[in-house]
């Protein structure tokens, strides 16, 4: 019996000193930071409207006519949804307004779009 609690101690001694750090680990060859491209800020509706037209007219390739129609649209909504999240409208008013305002940009959106453009649009930007 005392063999067995003299080796467990033996072994527990010597397998936490074997295990153990002496000092913190020294990385030599450290990987370089990530550098990413900072995202422009959009602080105004029509800052943000002019962005997504602009990624609009190049992933549906928009000509410049339906380009400018469809930044005029898009800076309308976000002006409106803007105005309507700062309003003092309960909640739920708010909720209906900007639905009925989203409503009336996709009929916008159609009318300026083709049927394929629109498809696409429909399927790449909800």
């Amino acid at each position: 019996m005392k063999f067995i609690v003299l080796f467990l101690s033996f072994f527990i001694f010597h397998s936490y000193h074997g295990l153990s750090q002496i000092g913190p680990a020294v990385q030599t060859n450290k990987p370089e930071p990530i550098k990413k491209e900072a995202k422009p800020t959009l602080n105004t509706p029509a800052a943000k409207a002019k962005e997504n037209a602009k990624l609009l007219t190049k992933s549906l390739k928009l000509n410049e006519k339906q380009h400018e129609s469809l930044e005029k649209a898009l800076v309308e909504f976000e002006t409106q949804v803007s105005s309507t999240n700062k309003s003092k409208l309960t909640n739920k008013e708010k909720y209906v307004k900007v639905n009925d305002l989203n409503t009336k940009r996709q009929g916008a959106i159609k009318k300026i779009l083709t049927p394929e453009q629109y498809k696409a649009y429909l399927l790449s930007y909800p």
